[in-house]
């Protein structure tokens, strides 16, 4: 299948493929809510139940921690059955647990095994699937598909806040935080389940299933085993890079709100300022994935992590400055759309796509770790020190880490590089 993709231009790909890459977009929207909508919620369950920063982030860890196990679990399951019906449950089920949090007390524990549910969800809706089947039906152009359905996380940054922002004033957070999320899975979900599927299927000589996974073609020269991706070291650099990058997010994006209101910015307007990660994750997934396809990926990858470490210092030196606290949400919001897009190109072009739900899988359970601990370590260095400082120097030290990393070992991929070379 791959071998016919790329005898085709770039619009022949599109042209038969969008409605499946529409259809994964909405649905990997999804996926973000975890942590672009809990934001406008910290301070209202602060509050109400007089918790501490790092015991509402708990939340998230916990949800991370059983993650480890779930995203390789997931991984493996999306190799053997099929991406389109394990992410399909999979947003069913996180779009519900996230609604279920408006059911909380005050018990700590309840609030725990809320996350649990969500996490079991999360790992079987993660970018694993949308991007596996949608990477099978794509080639010279798989850069930009894979990017177009990462922007459903941007399209939750851009609108999520501002929502739960709206309904928290006119409501109740109970009310919001149980709304949004139902709402969200009913708009999105109808196109996931009709479009999210695997057009012509017929005419590439594939089974079902294997479609449905996102197989490529048995024997494909540049797919390895999960064995053989441990062996190199474009594996571990992209494993520590995705670590980073979990600790990044985690850590930044459901914390911005309550950053600027301690800057001086009121609650609903740092909810509106928040927004602006959407839009600039956006453009910024978008231009990333061009980018991919057309010049050296090791370049690519490399500048693109230079952009949280920019984002991060003017972050720190902004003060009350409302220009360059937008400017920083700015470089922020690039980088929360871009890194992902980077890690799954990459995934892709050097391991194939046969093993990938598991190899991905496993590389999702050890960035999970930075996902477990950002949240928590983020609220605990709040409490201790009042503010946000100490995290984002941290970041920055191992962001930049990610850039030298990705500059040395993010090249094209042992077998496509001379076919895509004309790119360059």
């Amino acid at each position: 299948m791959l071998d016919a993709c790329r005898d085709q231009p770039h619009g022949g790909e599109w042209g038969r493929n969008w409605p499946l890459v529409l259809g994964g977009m909405l649905g990997y929207s999804c996926l973000a809510l975890q942590a672009f909508l809990i934001g406008p919620f910290i301070l209202p369950i602060e509050r109400e139940f007089g918790w501490s920063r790092a015991q509402i982030m708990a939340g998230l860890s916990i949800m991370h921690v059983a993650g480890i196990a779930f995203n390789a679990a997931a991984g493996i399951l999306i190799d053997r059955i099929g991406a389109r019906p394990v992410a399909l449950f999979g947003q069913v089920l996180a779009c519900s647990g996230f609604a279920l949090l408006g059911l909380a007390t005050a018990s700590l524990t309840g609030w725990a095994l809320h996350w649990l549910l969500i996490s079991a969800g999360c790992a079987l809706m993660h970018s694993t699937g949308w991007t596996r089947v949608v990477a099978a039906h794509f080639d010279r152009s798989r850069g930009l598909a894979i990017a177009t359905v990462l922007t459903g996380s941007s399209l939750t940054a851009a609108l999520a806040p501002v929502i739960a922002g709206a309904m928290i004033a006119s409501f109740d957070w109970r009310t919001a935080i149980t709304a949004v999320p139902l709402i969200w899975l009913a708009l999105t979900f109808p196109f996931s389940f009709f479009l999210f599927r695997s057009p012509h299927a017929h005419r590439q000589g594939l089974g079902r299933a294997a479609v449905q996974a996102g197989a490529a073609p048995r024997g494909a020269a540049d797919d390895a085993t999960l064995a053989e991706a441990l062996r190199t070291p474009v594996f571990w650099c992209v494993a520590f890079a995705l670590l980073s990058f979990a600790a990044y997010s985690l850590a930044i994006a459901p914390s911005l709100v309550p950053m600027l209101v301690e800057k001086g910015i009121a609650a609903t307007e740092a909810a509106k300022l928040a927004s602006i990660l959407g839009i600039a994750g956006f453009v910024a997934r978008l231009s990333m994935g061009h980018l991919l396809d057309r010049f050296a990926t090791n370049i690519v990858a490399g500048a693109s992590f230079c952009m949280p470490v920019a984002g991060l210092v003017l972050l720190f030196y902004a003060g009350h400055s409302l220009p360059l606290l937008i400017l920083s949400i700015v470089f922020v919001g690039a980088t929360l759309g871009a890194e992902y897009d980077v890690i799954i190109y990459l995934l892709t072009r050097h391991f194939g796509l046969r093993h990938f739900g598991t190899i991905f899988g496993v590389i999702l359970s050890l960035g999970a770790v930075g996902s477990t601990i950002a949240p928590v370590a983020t609220g605990w260095s709040h409490d201790a020190t009042g503010g946000y400082d100490q995290v984002m120097m941290t970041l920055a030290v191992m962001m930049s880490g990610c850039a030298i990393g990705m500059f040395a070992f993010g090249g094209r991929g042992r077998v496509l590089e001379d076919d895509r070379g004309s790119h360059a």
